[in-house]
């Protein structure tokens, strides 16, 4: 793995296996720091001309609204373009994370239809849905 960016609130990396960049959230970030690891991803997603973003945001924390707006409206809509094609998020079964969830993949499929958008539970997951494969449940 290339790494893209790592600070205090997130890790970002390039998987070359799996033509995705991979955020796993360290802990809630303020709005810069928001901003400012949603931009290294876009260009991630750019400069590796990645098709797929895994994010794992169990200890992301509640996002603001006019966060969560940005990264839907200018972000994700720039990477759909860049040719991100799946977006697999990675979060606990909670009614904050779903409705985070939902809200970004509301906003997202009017903007960009094509783009696939799927929740996980599981890293391993999410990798395995990024690269077509089934888990099997033990």
């Amino acid at each position: 793995m290339k790494e893209i960016l790592n600070n205090e609130f997130a890790q970002v990396c390039y998987d070359s296996n799996s033509n995705a960049v991979i955020t796993v959230w360290k802990k809630p970030a303020t709005s810069e720091a928001y901003r400012l690891i949603f931009s290294e991803i876009l260009n991630g997603i750019k400069d590796f001309k990645a098709e797929a973003l895994i994010s794992d945001i169990f200890q992301q924390g509640i996002v603001g609204t006019e966060n969560r707006v940005w990264m839907q409206n200018d972000i994700l809509p720039k990477a759909h373009t860049a040719g991100l094609q799946k977006i697999a998020i990675v979060a606990p079964n909670d009614v904050f994370s779903k409705f985070y969830i939902e809200s970004v993949k509301n906003g997202v499929s009017e903007k960009c239809p094509a783009l696939e958008f799927q929740y996980f539970q599981e890293l391993i997951s999410a990798q395995a849905w990024v690269l077509g494969q089934t888990m099997e449940v033990a």
